[in-house]
């Protein structure tokens, strides 16, 4: 049985923006970001971590980075798990696209949808698949991190229950949360989901709402 512990990165400038980041460069972790990373060697002290992967883009690598340097560990990159290209919607505002008359389809039907200039959920889905059955096959007994998206930890999700993929976005991906998957050859599980793993203490933001939450790439993030 492989354990994948699926560790949606810290709050970033992209969060504190409100916009969809997608795979737009420059996107790093905010303020509160850098210390949820920096709580993180101590949240994930229970677990006995074989491999650290993680998605290649920034805001994931500097998530971990703490964590590295205290166990001493090597990070791969590993473009199965890196976020949804989201083509012509990257970097815009969410409130703003949330105005999109495909906006509906997005969140009632979102298998059936490409990005513009981007990538479609179903194929996301699948390499999703394929990224955990490969390491799943080469490391059967192992357990392994994985730094990644809302939006993959939310597929990857759905995909280990069985699940209904269209209704993937009922689901809550919190930033610096843990999800944790058993895959094994006969059978796939859920262990803990979108488990908050670092408390920061409360500045004078408002707190979002639930549908602030459920948006693509986990909205604004908390």
């Amino acid at each position: 049985m492989t354990i994948f512990l699926l560790l949606r990165h810290a709050h970033s400038t992209a969060n504190d923006a409100g916009i969809l980041a997608g795979r737009t460069e420059g996107i790093h972790l905010s303020t509160k970001g850098i210390q949820q990373s920096k709580g993180l060697p101590k949240a994930l002290q229970e677990f006995s971590i074989n491999r650290f992967i993680s998605s290649p883009l920034t805001r994931c690598i500097q998530t971990i980075q703490p964590t590295l340097e205290q166990r001493h560990k090597r990070l791969v990159l590993n473009d199965s798990f890196i976020e949804m290209d989201y083509g012509a919607w990257s970097g815009r505002e969410l409130k703003k696209l949330r105005k999109e008359k495909v906006w509906t389809q997005i969140q009632r039907n979102p298998i059936s949808f490409t990005f513009p200039q981007g990538e479609s959920f179903a194929t996301t889905a699948k390499r999703i698949e394929r990224g955990l059955q490969k390491l799943s096959k080469l490391y059967p007994k192992e357990t392994i991190l994985i730094v990644t998206h809302g939006d993959i930890i939310k597929l990857a999700t759905q995909i280990t229950l069985g699940g209904d993929l269209n209704k993937f976005q009922r689901l809550i991906v919190d930033t610096c949360s843990l999800t944790v998957l058993d895959w094994n050859k006969n059978e796939r599980s859920l262990q803990h989901f979108n488990q908050k793993l670092v408390k920061i203490k409360k500045s004078g933001t408002h707190k979002l709402g639930m549908k602030s939450r459920r948006v693509l790439g986990g909205g604004s993030g908390v």
